[in-house]
């Protein structure tokens, strides 16, 4: 069923409907019809009965049943409307007390037999077990006479299914009628979802132009309007990779080359063994610029657009994560003779996040600080209630410069330390999937300083 068009499934479903309804409307029409044609028979054989109970049968006698069954409608009006020709559906029988028969009017009355049990009893008639009647019997008020009148159920049957049928069959031969009128109403209501489609499939993959929602059913307009958006996030996710691809390829240009030249600088320098070493050494220098560089770019190609990251968030133990940061860049501190400590001045919050991100960002925001503070200075992490701060004594950067961290590949003009501008770059990346606000200043004392806060995250 599924591997139909809508089209196809939905004129499916209002015909299995239509058939159903109409299904459903015979049986009652049938039942109701059927009840209300027993009312009103009966009544009228009450009243047959009734008219018969109050005529004057004193001079009844059994010889009166010889005269035989009166004679039938259409022989006693002539020419006319005579009503039913099939008048012996009907007919009555007079006993006596004793249950003689004195009168019939028909060819069955004489074989409805006599019942001392008044009222209505549904039974076959004497010498004919095919057809079923309805018998009333009641008494006259002098007890004397017991009077039948029956009509055959069969009549009654037919009757109903005469109306009932006579008013349905029109509609069912109308069905499929309606069914290409509703096929062609379908077909039409979901031609701009078909022109939507089309459009959908002559667009080119960087296309990002918005459909408009009012070309389609209001049903759909969320569906639309879903897309929409899916175009502007697909659009910048192109954006971005192309940008990236752009960066990458430029900051990566110059590191191989500087590689290249060493390599060369090495074979060339066979002969004099100082001038080899260093190239090697620069070689070797460079090879960890390179794969510094690629780890960055590889850590801000998974925080682009990847939002699958927080999809699993844990309690953030603050004391043990920068206890692990400080302790894995002691050996880069030891090395410019820098002294790293981790301060606490109060409990930090207790914050949802993902600890991988969240020691990354602490990592670069530590390892930013040592690249950047001269021999022998000092490097502090503090742990407050609601925020970090990385600060150092460095030589800080330019206030008009400030506001450019955190961009791809900037870093500030007359840096002298090795880098790619990147690592801020993916603090903030990380601070915004956290919700966190990262704030970088000059002290006022000399040095600089950089603030993460995650109050009411």
């Amino acid at each position: 069923m599924n591997d139909l068009s809508l089209r196809t499934r939905l004129l499916l479903y209002i015909l299995l409907i239509a058939l159903l309804v109409w299904g459903a409307a015979s049986s009652l029409a049938w039942w109701q019809t059927r009840h209300a044609i027993d009312e009103v028979f009966d009544t009228q054989q009450m009243l047959f009965a009734k008219r018969l109970a109050t005529a004057n049968l004193s001079e009844l006698t059994a010889e009166d049943a010889a005269f035989g069954p009166l004679p039938k409608t259409r022989h006693l009006v002539g020419m006319g409307d005579s009503g039913r020709l099939d008048d012996d559906a009907l007919g009555f029988a007079i006993f006596d007390e004793r249950g003689a028969l004195l009168l019939s009017d028909n060819d069955h009355g004489h074989e409805f037999g006599y019942s001392a049990q008044t009222g209505f009893l549904d039974k076959p008639l004497e010498g004919d077990d095919d057809e079923m009647w309805r018998i009333l019997y009641i008494t006259t008020p002098d007890k004397r006479f017991t009077i039948a009148v029956g009509q055959e159920k069969d009549y009654r049957s037919d009757l109903v299914n005469e109306i009932v049928f006579g008013q349905l069959w029109p509609w069912l031969f109308g069905l499929p009628l309606m069914m290409l009128l509703t096929a062609w109403i379908v077909r039409r209501e979901l031609f701009p979802l078909k022109h939507t489609a089309d459009e959908l499939a002559q667009r080119t993959p960087d296309d990002s132009t918005p459909l408009a929602p009012e070309s389609v059913p209001p049903e759909a307009r969320p569906m639309v309007t879903a897309l929409n958006a899916l175009f502007v996030r697909v659009s910048s996710m192109l954006e971005r990779e192309r940008q990236f691809t752009a960066d990458a390829a430029h900051e990566l240009r110059s590191p191989l080359t500087a590689l290249r030249i060493q390599s060369e600088v090495a074979l060339l320098a066979e002969e004099n063994g100082k001038t080899r070493r260093n190239a090697l050494n620069n070689l070797i220098t460079g090879i960890d610029r390179t794969s510094r560089l690629v780890d960055q770019l590889l850590a801000l190609s998974r925080l682009d657009g990847n939002s699958s990251l927080m999809s699993e968030l844990n309690h953030i133990d603050w004391r043990r994560l920068a206890a692990e940061v400080v302790e894995e860049a002691t050996p880069t501190a030891d090395q410019k003779a820098i002294t790293l400590t981790l301060q606490e001045d109060d409990l930090p919050e207790v914050v949802k996040g993902n600890p991988v991100l969240l020691k990354m960002l602490l990592g670069n925001l530590v390892n930013n600080a040592l690249r950047y503070t001269q021999q022998g200075g000092a490097v502090t992490v503090t742990l407050q209630h609601s925020r970090i701060l990385v600060t150092d004594n460095g030589p800080g950067v330019m206030p008009s410069h400030l506001t450019r961290l955190g961009e791809r590949f900037f870093r500030p003009p007359g840096a002298t330390e090795n880098g790619s501008g990147l690592g801020l770059s993916i603090v903030k990346r990380i601070a915004r999937l956290h919700d966190f606000q990262i704030c970088w200043q000059n002290r006022p004392e000399g040095g600089f300083q950089v603030v993460v806060g995650f109050a009411g995250q």
